[in-house]
């Protein structure tokens, strides 16, 4: 595997899995993205196998994506060097061998695959461990959810999302069809209760609504009745750098919580670059599965909710920051639903910090060892 040597902009902890596409994405050619600000070519080998790597030859600058795939490579599609999934430059028609041109090596990153989402490490490759990616129960029990995915893309920095989505304060205001207008914003944020839970490598928002109507969605497409109190759990529970494992659901007062009808979903921010970000989600239900009109009903409803409610909101709020990505730089106030994104935003920038701290020291003790030698 070739070593990624350009410099990151961005700042991102890298040593953590990112999303890059979702698995049927990258089927029989290959995928052009440009992730945390590099500009990739995905491709499967001929054994299913995913790579990524530049998607820039390094002769003249052609994108990879652009040619054509022989076996477990991409040919540049300018002058027919061709490159494996390790970024290794493998084929050279221009020599009398043919063989390898180890001068035209490009970066290559840690792939995996899991949940139907292709995964990539933009860090230290011997770092790369696969069980540190959190689980996701109603991804791990495919036999009880339906599931409906999609991505977005939004001109926003991707802590910004982050915020969205752990502080959900902001549904009584921009979010109106969630309570199918039943309920005023005062009346919902008083009906809900919230307490925050710091884990070692996590932060979890719990919000438990009491007293009030199911959402529009539980009652339109489950048959809930808006008339009947239900307690509705809204938890949110963050992943550093940017992987939320929403808890969604609710159920008549009285009862417990397993017959009640549940949504949860993933949500997966990747930086494309410091202002634009690739924003991945995948919803299941535990009820009316194998509906394909559900299916359509549910993607419209988060495309209005994300789409057309948040990322609009996301992208002014970025563009009446400027040129400035962190929003703790202009001074925010803070309001006591401000406290888990808040948390996650520390917990993230002590872990980037102890990152950068311990690639240079090993860096230092590498240039201590040489001139030892």
């Amino acid at each position: 595997m070739a070593q990624v040597t350009e410099s990151i902009l961005l700042s991102i902890l890298k040593n953590a899995w990112y999303a890059a596409a979702f698995s049927d994405e990258v089927i029989d050619k290959p995928l052009s993205r440009t992730l945390v600000e590099r500009k990739v070519a995905l491709f499967r080998g001929e054994d299913g196998k995913v790579g990524m790597i530049l998607d820039r030859c390094p002769h003249r600058f052609a994108p990879l994506s652009a040619g054509r795939q022989d076996g477990d490579t991409l040919e540049c599609p300018y002058h027919g060097l061709r490159f494996n999934r390790a970024g290794e430059c493998v084929y050279n028609p221009h020599s009398k061998t043919k063989g390898p041109l180890r001068a035209a090596d490009i970066p290559s990153w840690p792939v995996m695959e899991r949940y139907g989402i292709i995964w990539f490490w933009p860090g230290d490759p011997q770092q790369a461990d696969e069980s540190s990616l959190p689980s996701i129960d109603f991804l791990d029990k495919p036999e009880e959810y339906a599931l409906v995915k999609g991505r977005l893309h939004v001109r926003g920095h991707y802590e910004l999302v982050v915020d969205n989505l752990l502080d959900l304060s902001h549904a009584a205001f921009i979010h109106p069809q969630f309570s199918g207008g039943a309920n005023t914003p005062e009346e919902i944020l008083a009906a809900t209760s919230q307490r925050l839970e710091r884990r070692a490598r996590s932060i979890v928002n719990h919000r438990i609504r009491t007293g009030l109507g199911p959402s529009s969605a539980h009652v339109r497409l489950f048959g809930m009745d808006p008339a009947i109190p239900v307690e509705s759990d809204l938890t949110m529970t963050w992943y550093p750098p940017a992987m939320l494992d929403f808890a969604l659901g609710s159920w008549e007062m009285g009862q417990e919580r397993e017959q009640g009808i549940h949504i949860p979903q993933l949500h997966i921010i990747t930086p494309e670059t410091e202002f634009t970000s690739h924003y991945f989600f995948i919803n299941g239900r535990n009820r009316r599965q194998g509906e394909p009109e559900v299916d359509k009903a549910l993607l419209d409803f988060f495309d209005m909710a994300f789409a057309r409610q948040d990322e609009p909101m996301i992208e002014m709020v970025q563009a009446n920051m400027g040129a400035v990505s962190d929003i703790n730089e202009l001074g925010p106030i803070l309001l006591p639903t401000d406290a888990a994104p808040v948390s996650a935003r520390r917990m993230l920038a002590d872990l980037i910090a102890t990152e950068r701290h311990d690639a240079e020291s090993r860096q230092s003790n590498e240039g201590v060892e040489l001139t030892a030698s």
